[in-house]
């Protein structure tokens, strides 16, 4: 039973190795690609500016949503989508 547990645990924390690298490679991305950005709450969220909106983003699961509704996921289609 000891096993499964330190199992979960290395996934747990796996998890949170890679939400972390999201993070921080995300950031890099959007500054390479030249788009402007605020970090919020150590960098968990982050508000993109738009053309016509701000695009609320968290980058550890990928997810984002335009402030007028639109959802995507993942930092390549949002930087696509901020360039259409």
């Amino acid at each position: 039973m000891g096993d499964m547990k330190e199992v979960f645990q290395e996934m747990k924390s796996d998890k949170k190795e890679k939400k972390a690298m999201n993070r921080e490679t995300s950031k890099e991305y959007l500054n390479k690609s030249g788009i402007v950005f605020t970090e919020h709450n150590g960098g968990a969220h982050l508000i993109v500016e738009d053309k016509d909106c701000y695009i609320d983003f968290w980058p550890g699961t990928g997810r984002w949503k335009t402030r007028k509704g639109v959802p995507g996921f993942g930092v390549k289609n949002l930087v696509s989508f901020i360039n259409e």
